[in-house]
């Protein structure tokens, strides 16, 4: 009997491990992360087009207000997701910014500390999936 359940205890952690990678973000290099963010705490919806680069570097853009704001995005993320990126005004008119958070792991969420791209210094939050990013990155 202790067999069994041994059996049953593995295949349910089999199972948990299995649905929790599924909303895992792996940051491999290439891989283009384009979603959107809601309007949310102040901050304006924001068009995120970030490319993952060889030691995890980070590169791209964030656009809001209709694309009519535009700021290049340079940074890194750690092996654990959290990143870090500088944002630069691409007219060279208005305010730069940074963005600090994390990539989703197993929770489904990427959370982000946007200052700048007309956000009062908010967190943003955006739900999760693996239908964010093309497969195969």
């Amino acid at each position: 009997m202790s067999s069994k359940l041994n059996v049953a205890i593995a295949a349910g952690a089999l199972m948990v491990g299995l649905a929790g990678s599924a909303t895992a973000l792996e940051l491999t290099q290439g891989r283009v992360l384009t979603f959107h963010s809601e309007t949310a705490n102040g901050c304006p919806g924001l068009d995120w087009h970030v490319v993952v680069g060889a030691n995890n570097q980070l590169s791209g853009i964030i656009a809001w207000d209709n694309m009519k704001d535009v700021s290049r995005v340079t940074g890194v993320a750690d092996k654990e997701g959290k990143f870090h990126l500088d944002l630069q005004p691409i007219n060279g008119v208005g305010n730069t910014g940074t963005v600090d958070g994390q990539f989703p792991d197993h929770n489904g969420w990427l959370t982000a500390h946007v200052v700048g791209a007309g956000c009062p210094t908010e967190d943003v939050k955006v739900a999760w999936s693996n239908t964010n990013t093309p497969s195969g990155g």
